[in-house]
């Protein structure tokens, strides 16, 4: 029954998702450009400088400071919003000097799927907790695009590529300004893309106390070929005759599962949808044998199990989190 329930739920969710789509030809590659960072993993995604954070303050309330703050981001991803957008909720009385930063999925039009799960949770235990903006993603949209987050995830190579460096220097930078500013431990917890983003996290910043990806996507390039979700995108590098070998490596610099967290073992807890239509358990498999197997839950539930399944999802990355003493 928990299998018919979690397939039918992610069904009618895909239906939703691809009632829009891209009505123009995604497809776009510039060898030049890429032949720039082609193989210099240390170059893309290189460590960004300590930020000066703009705080705009929205209202205090039951001890917590709310709203959105800005920076400037150190990559220059065309049309996406320059400014790198976090939502904030800050403890004022007696902070436990724990931050957790949320990362959303693809095409998440608001920041309610993880925060109706953990926020108020985190602000029982008087943890800071942020919320970034993916890039190309709500109000970091350019103006023409048709929906939220149609312009990271595509058929544009070089774009996605960017879009994910970009979302790593953000997240980076904000971490680096905790760790300077605030002295805090840092949790990092992502969902869906948001997952992937925050496990390639985890392999560039060692700054990281524990790393919570749930339902994570791993390798773009299998997205695109292999799923549901990558339906309109596959169809793009077909009609333009992109050989899908060449778009594997193109992308591998972006692939989780080809690199082993700066981070303990120990600290990583990862979930997965055996049911999941979203991301198949083949690749989300790769990555967790790739990373020698560490904490991993995979529960009787597809994609929607983030709503479906939220109460047992938020105690036991409650659990997790208590048992390390944070």
């Amino acid at each position: 029954m928990r299998g018919i329930i979690a397939k039918i739920a992610d069904s009618y969710g895909l239906s939703g998702l691809h009632k829009e789509y891209s009505k123009t030809d995604q497809f776009y590659f510039n060898e030049e450009e890429f032949s720039l960072i082609d193989g210099d993993y240390n170059n893309f995604y290189i460590k960004p400088a300590l930020p000066k954070i703009h705080f705009e303050e929205d209202r205090i309330e039951y001890g917590y400071s709310k709203g959105k703050l800005k920076f400037l981001s150190e990559i220059d991803n065309g049309r996406s919003n320059s400014d790198s957008i976090f939502y904030y909720n800050l403890c004022k009385d007696e902070p436990k000097n724990t931050s957790v930063i949320l990362i959303h999925g693809w095409r998440s039009e608001e920041l309610n799927r993880l925060e109706n799960v953990f926020l108020n949770s985190f602000i029982e235990e008087s943890y800071d907790a942020y919320s970034y903006i993916l890039p190309f993603h709500m109000e970091r949209c350019p103006n023409e695009s048709l929906y939220s987050g149609e312009y990271f995830f595509s058929a544009n190579v070089n774009r996605t590529l960017k879009s994910v460096q970009q979302s790593i220097s953000d997240i980076r930078a904000l971490i680096r300004y905790i760790k300077e500013k605030r002295e805090g431990k840092v949790i990092v917890i992502g969902l869906s893309l948001g997952g992937m983003i925050s496990n390639l996290l985890c392999e560039v910043e060692e700054n990281i106390d524990l790393l919570i990806s749930l339902f994570y996507a791993n390798d773009l390039h299998f997205t695109a070929y292999e799923t549901i979700v990558g339906k309109f995108v596959k169809e793009d590098f077909i009609k333009n005759g992109f050989d899908r070998e060449r778009l594997k490596r193109n992308w591998s610099i972006i692939n989780p599962s080809l690199k082993k967290p700066l981070i303990d073992k120990d600290k990583i807890f990862l979930v997965s949808g055996y049911y999941d239509k979203y991301i198949m358990n083949k690749d989300s498999d790769i990555l967790w044998t790739s990373w020698d197997k560490p904490k991993r839950y995979v529960y009787k539930c597809g994609h929607s199990g983030i709503v479906l399944n939220k109460s047992k999802i938020r105690n036991d990355v409650l659990s997790f989190i208590h048992e390390r003493d944070l």
